[in-house]
């Protein structure tokens, strides 16, 4: 027979209730006493909570790169800006090609009114030497109104003087990479390098930019377009002289839908297209449109990714919840038969699903965080950790605690007292 007097004696830690605590218990008390009863069992609390460490610590982590992914890439491109058009030849077209050439430049300088200003740029490769120092890359033939179009920074020196451009002389821009390459650390302003086999003076160092193909920032060297044309890179054309291809920078009140369309009709008829062109235009937006939709979509294919473990621990949160009503079957009856309601229960047993989820999930964004803290400081992605993704995170993860948390903490509430005392 058994005894009366019930001794409560759950496999989970039971939590001793205060003198006098009432059952018309408190938010304030049902929470320290969630508090008590996690922290008597918090090994296992612990494991529960670590699915959806991981999975905050993912999403955190994945909307963080992709929002510095998307800046990063919006910072290279601003020195552009979103009014520049770029035209290159090598088309689509093959039979009756024409390359661009000073004539196209001028006709498009003078018959396309949206145009605010023009570059013709001269490709080629080079050889460079000093001393025992060698190095080879882009060589770029570019004129004065390149500086107009691209915000070109120098580490040293400066860019060509209308002088040097006119009197062909000869000068040199390095990049950042090749200047170390060649000069080690010495000072390259004002010294001579052996560029193609003609002395060169080195009159600028330029700092690394984003521009592609454009012009090589890093590894590339520039001289003075028309010292290029005449004899450092092959220019020659049945057409006239031509050049590689051309940047065209919008007027304010104009859009580069607008300059596209203009300058696209003019080569066109210029080169007698019918059917494919000879040129490949395109512009920046279309560029950083193209990447953040594809970071965007990468962006979604790896949070839905982390998203399924947030499902599986939520699982993981409701079993251990289920299990946890089973162990405490004694104790929700002794507490019931003491006049705890099943509204009692029912908080008691959701606010500790929620308190293991939150701060599961808190743990998850300072990981989440610091994972994108250290990646900001050993590469040129900064990864930002936005205030709506803490603020999503945090509702997902105290979400899933309550949705997960309501079947155990129903079941607990519904337990008969009788039937919950006479269990073993």
């Amino acid at each position: 027979m058994r005894s009366s007097n019930v001794l409560v004696t759950p496999v989970m830690t039971p939590v001793p209730w205060g003198k006098g605590m009432s059952w018309s218990t408190t938010w304030a008390e049902n929470l320290l006493l969630a508090v008590r009863t996690l922290w008597a069992n918090r090994l296992r609390s612990s494991l529960t909570m670590l699915g959806l460490v991981i999975g905050i610590g993912s999403v955190i982590l994945i909307i963080a790169l992709g929002v510095g992914a998307q800046k990063f890439v919006s910072d290279q491109f601003k020195d552009l800006g979103t009014n520049v058009v770029a035209i290159f030849e090598d088309g689509p077209r093959t039979k009756g090609r024409q390359p661009i050439t000073l004539e196209d430049v001028e006709a498009l300088r003078t018959q396309v009114q949206t145009i605010a200003n023009i570059a013709p740029i001269a490709y080629g490769g080079f050889r460079i030497t000093r001393g025992d120092k060698v190095s080879e890359g882009q060589l770029a033939g570019v004129p004065e109104s390149l500086t107009e179009i691209l915000n070109i920074s120098f580490l040293k020196g400066r860019f060509f003087t209308p002088t040097e451009m006119a009197n062909r002389a000869t000068v040199v821009i390095l990049g950042e990479d090749l200047a170390k390459k060649v000069f080690g650390y010495d000072d390259p302003i004002g010294k001579l390098v052996i560029l193609n086999n003609r002395p060169m003076t080195v009159v600028g160092v330029t700092k690394a930019g984003f521009f592609g193909s454009w012009v090589d920032l890093n590894r590339g060297a520039m001289v003075p377009l028309p010292l290029a044309m005449e004899s450092l890179v092959e220019s020659y054309s049945p057409f006239g002289k031509k050049v590689a291809g051309v940047l065209l920078q919008a007027k304010p009140d104009s859009t580069v839908n607008a300059v596209t369309f203009e300058a696209k009709n003019l080569l066109r008829q210029r080169h007698q297209v019918t059917d494919q062109e000879d040129f490949i235009l395109g512009n920046i937006q279309d560029q950083i449109d193209i990447f953040n939709n594809v970071a965007a979509g990468v962006s979604l294919v790896l949070g839905l990714t982390a998203a399924i473990s947030l499902v599986v621990s939520g699982i993981g949160i409701m079993n251990i919840m289920l299990v946890s009503v089973t162990e405490r079957t004694r104790e929700i009856g002794l507490r019931k038969a003491l006049g705890a309601s099943e509204e009692v229960i029912l908080t008691q047993f959701i606010l500790e699903a929620v308190l293991i989820s939150v701060v599961g999930g808190t743990v998850g964004i300072l990981l989440g965080a610091g994972l994108a803290l250290a990646i900001g400081t050993v590469s040129p992605l900064k990864p930002e950790v936005t205030p709506w993704a803490i603020a999503l995170a945090v509702g997902v993860s105290g979400g899933i605690g309550l949705f997960f948390g309501v079947f155990p903490a129903q079941r607990a509430a519904r337990l008969d007292p009788i039937t919950a005392l006479r269990s073993d």
